[in-house]
């Protein structure tokens, strides 16, 4: 088995888990046509294993991929694509994924990282300020009473201050049709958004523009996407404990998922900023959602042009052919696409 990246050359990170691969993370699996690729961590694209024993470690990784009470567990799915979380692997399945309401433990892993990244800021702003506010203490005689019972307030919102700072990088700035300047966007500034109904466009935002405050464009697509993802992180910065993730993940479920909660936020064209704090929460893992398995198909449709070729070329035994045949009864009808 190769141990870098066809197309990156940069090392696989993982062990394969078990695929038995020796490498990998994440991989991605289509039981219908016999596919088992490794997907790089640093370009994301699909490496094909060989032919040679492909069938027998592709149905290891669809045995574990199964295995609930293993802990395997659906992260997103689309009519194609399934995210699937087994211990520290994750598994790409192609192909008539399950329905699977949110849940929690999807987002346990990006909140976890949101509040160490929290952490590493408020920590040395503590530290920093409590020693100054001693050394000032110290020095007019006075006591550390007040000072320490805002000490947590403030250092938050200095933490808040810096996550509205960040820059929403689109493709091409969008210019304001009412003053015509640069919509140079922050993501304290899409608080203001709407997401909107669009009959060309599964997502379109209306954005306010910093200078004069009023709505002066669309987006659509994947800068859409991207607004919305950095301004509701900025929205959620405070919000993102276990309980009211728990929230969240209730109103996804009590609309019938992640797309009709976007298509039902749109109908009603309010500001992210006038949301319920659980429904901005439930819509960023919405946005996410989307975001993620959309990606996900797009790499593997390129994936699939790639495969098709290379085992195009080889000549393929009857001991081959029959063991996809079983594994295609196995599974029963699968989508063509």
């Amino acid at each position: 088995m190769f141990k870098t990246c066809a197309f990156c050359n940069a090392p696989f990170d993982g062990d394969g888990g078990p695929s038995g691969l020796g490498v990998g993370r994440r991989l991605a699996f289509d039981e219908w046509r016999g596919r088992l690729w490794v997907v790089c961590s640093k370009c994301s694209r699909w490496n094909l294993t060989p032919l040679d024993d492909r069938l027998e470690r592709l149905e290891a990784v669809a045995r574990s991929a199964r295995d609930e009470r293993g802990g395997s567990r659906v992260v997103a799915s689309t009519e194609q694509i399934a995210l699937i979380r087994w211990q520290r692997y994750d598994f790409v399945r192609v192909g008539n994924p399950l329905r699977v309401e949110l849940a929690t433990w999807r987002y346990g892993e990006r909140l976890r990282t949101r509040q160490r990244e929290r952490m590493m800021v408020v920590i040395p702003l503590t530290v920093a300020a409590v020693g100054l506010g001693i050394a000032a203490n110290v020095a007019a005689g006075g006591g550390l009473g007040v000072f320490v019972w805002n000490l947590h307030r403030l250092v938050d919102q200095a933490y808040i201050g810096i996550v509205g700072r960040r820059k929403v990088v689109l493709a091409e700035p969008p210019i304001c049709a009412h003053c015509g300047s640069l919509m140079e966007l922050r993501a304290r500034h899409v608080q203001h958004a709407r997401l909107v109904p669009d009959a060309h466009a599964e997502v379109a935002v209306v954005l306010s523009c910093p200078k004069c405050r009023r709505e002066g464009a669309q987006l659509t697509g994947p800068d859409a996407v991207q607004v919305l993802r950095q301004g509701l992180t900025y929205l959620n910065v405070t919000r993102s404990g276990r309980k009211r993730a728990e929230d969240a993940a209730r109103v996804v479920d009590q609309v019938g998922g992640a797309d009709r909660l976007m298509h039902d936020v749109a109908r009603r064209e309010l500001t992210l900023r006038s949301l319920r704090p659980e429904r901005r929460l439930a819509l960023e893992m919405a946005v996410d959602e989307r975001a993620e398995v959309e990606e996900l198909e797009r790499q593997w449709r390129e994936a699939e042009e790639i495969a098709e070729i290379a085992d195009g070329t080889l000549s393929t035994s009857e001991e081959v052919e029959e063991e996809l045949r079983r594994l295609k009864r196995d599974r029963g009808d699968q989508p063509s696409g």
